[in-house]
C-alpha cells in the first residue's frame, strides 16, 4: 500500500500545480466553446471546468404519470426516459444502511450512479451558476444518472471568520439542489475546502470548527430532505509521506497537529456532531485521509465510524490498477461485510499536452482502455457506486456544445504522456456513460 500512498500524494500536488493552464489547452484541443472567467480556479480533480456556453440537450420532454418532464427526457413514475430512449431508474429515499448496502424508501438496494458539478467550489462561483444547472439537467436527462454531487467551499458560505453566512451563496446552494430535485435526482452536498483562498487552504486541511458551522447551516434546510445525501468532508489530507498507518488513521478519527496546524476533532467527532447534535437524518459519505485514495487499515487501526447511516467514498484509487489492489484499497469493506462504499469521484482521461513531461497522474491509466471497462465490471459485481468527474472538454465530454457527447479512448493511440499527444482529448466518458445506462435501466 505504500506505494499507492505514493502516488496519491503525488497525484495531490500535480492537480493543483499548472492546472489551469492544462484545462485551456484541453479547451482548444477539444473544442469548447468558451473561456473560463480569468480567475477560475480548479480542484484537486481538475476544478470547476471551463465557463461556456455549451447547451442542454432541449426542453421538449413531456410528463407523464407522477413524473416531471426534464430536458429531453420524459419521466415516467420512478424513471426518467433519456433522450436516447434508456429507461433510467431515479432513487427515492429516505435512505438507510443495512450491513454492506444501502436502501431506498422502498427497502431496496440504492446504488448511486452519478456526477459531480464543481461549479460552486470556487472564489468565482457566480461565473459558474448557468453552466452547473446545465450540467444537472444533462446528469439528469443525457447521463442516465440518478446522483449529482455538488462541491461546496465551506469558506464561500461562511466567510474569512468562519462565523457569517453568504446569503447570496447559500441562495446559489439552494437553487441547484431544487434544480437537481426537479430533475428527480439525489443529491451529494460536499464540503470542500481546497480552493478556500489562502491560508484558509492550508489551515483547512482536516475538519475544523468551522467545518461544523457548515454543517449547521446546511443540516437547518436539509438535515431531514430525505433526497439529500451529506458528503461531511472533501479529501482529507492530513498526510505525508512516510507517515505510519497508525498515525494516518488516528489524525483522521481523532484530529490532532499536524503542520503545526491544531485539529481539535476528525471524522469521528464531526460525524457524530452531523449526526447527533443537529440531529441529521441524511445518508453520510465519509471520505478517507490521504486525498481519500484508500481506505486501507482502517478496520485494523479501529477506525471504523461509529455513527448510523454511513457509506465510505474512495477517491481515484492510486497505486497499480487491477481487482486486487482496488480490493486492498476499499472493496474489502463490502466483502468483508464492514460497510458499504462508493467510489466518490472518479474519471480517466488524457492529460492535456504539454511541451515538457508532467509526473503522473492517478486519474490516467497507462492501460486505460483495457482497465477501465475491467474497473467497471468490478465495481457491479460487488453492487458499488461511481460518482464520474466530471463534464468538462477533455474528461467526460468533448465540448460544452454538447453535454450528451461523451469523450473516447483509442487503444492504439491512448497515453498518459503529456508530450507524447497523438490524439487528444480521449477520455472514458463513453465508458462510463453505457455503464450507467446498463447499470441503472
Amino acid at each position: 500500500m505504500a506505494r499507492a500512498r505514493l502516488a496519491r500524494v503525488g497525484k495531490g500536488l500535480v492537480w493543483r500545480v499548472g492546472v489551469a493552464g492544462s484545462a485551456l489547452a484541453l479547451a482548444a484541443a477539444t473544442g469548447a466553446v468558451a473561456a473560463p472567467p480569468a480567475s477560475a480556479a480548479m480542484d484537486t480533480a481538475a476544478g470547476p471546468g471551463l465557463a461556456g456556453s455549451g447547451t442542454t440537450a432541449g426542453n421538449s420532454g413531456a410528463a407523464v404519470g407522477n413524473g416531471a418532464a426534464v430536458g429531453n427526457g420524459a419521466a415516467i413514475g420512478d424513471e426518467t426516459v433519456a433522450g436516447n430512449g434508456v429507461a433510467c431508474g431515479k432513487a427515492v429515499g429516505p435512505f438507510s444502511v443495512r450491513g454492506t448496502q444501502v436502501l431506498d424508501a422502498a427497502g431496496k438496494p440504492f446504488v448511486s450512479y452519478g456526477l459531480t458539478v464543481p461549479g460552486l467550489q470556487g472564489p468565482d462561483w457566480r461565473g459558474y451558476a448557468a453552466l452547473d444547472q446545465q450540467k444537472i439537467n444533462a446528469t439528469a436527462d443525457d447521463w442516465c444518472a440518478n446522483t449529482v454531487r455538488l462541491q461546496l467551499d465551506q469558506d464561500d458560505l461562511l466567510g474569512p471568520g468562519g462565523a457569517g453566512v453568504n446569503q447570496a451563496y447559500m441562495a446559489a446552494i439552494q437553487a441547484e439542489v431544487t434544480q437537481a430535485e426537479r430533475d428527480q435526482l439525489v443529491v451529494v452536498l460536499n464540503d470542500e475546502t481546497n480552493l478556500s483562498p489562502p491560508p484558509a487552504q492550508y489551515l483547512e486541511r482536516g475538519p475544523t470548527p468551522a467545518t461544523e458551522t457548515f454543517w449547521k447551516d446546511l443540516a437547518k434546510i436539509y438535515g431531514h430532505d430525505p433526497q439529500v445525501i451529506f458528503d461531511l468532508f472533501n479529501e482529507p489530507r492530513m498526510y505525508y509521506d512516510g507517515m505510519s498507518l497508525a498515525q494516518e488513521w488516528q489524525l483522521w478519527l481523532n484530529g490532532g497537529t499536524y503542520q503545526g496546524v491544531n485539529y481539535p476533532f476528525g471524522m469521528a467527532q464531526l460525524a457524530a456532531y452531523v449526526r447527533t447534535t443537529l440531529g441529521a437524518s441524511n445518508l453520510f459519505w465519509i471520505e478517507g485521509p490521504n486525498f481519500s485514495a484508500s481506505f486501507a487499515g482502517m478496520v485494523q487501526q479501529h477506525a471504523v465510524l461509529q455513527v448510523s447511516g454511513v457509506v465510505y467514498s474512495l477517491h481515484h484509487p492510486a497505486g497499480q490498477p487491477g481487482p486486487s489492489a482496488w480490493n486492498d484499497d476499499f472493496g474489502y469493506l463490502v466483502t468483508d461485510g464492514v460497510a458499504p462504499v462508493v467510489d466518490g469521484e472518479w474519471t480517466n482521461y488524457e492529460p492535456a499536452p504539454t511541451a515538457f513531461a508532467q509526473p503522473p497522474r492517478t486519474s490516467c491509466w497507462s492501460d486505460a482502455p483495457t482497465a477501465v471497462p475491467q474497473f467497471l465490471q468490478w465495481l457491479a459485481q460487488d453492487g458499488i457506486g461511481l460518482n464520474a468527474y466530471q463534464l468538462q472538454p477533455g474528461f467526460l465530454i468533448r465540448s460544452y456544445s454538447n453535454l450528451a457527447l461523451p469523450t473516447t479512448m483509442n487503444a492504439k493511440t491512448w497515453t498518459c504522456q503529456s508530450t507524447q499527444e497523438a490524439e487528444p482529448g480521449q477520455g472514458a466518458g463513453s465508458e462510463i456513460l453505457a455503464w450507467f445506462q446498463q447499470q441503472n435501466s
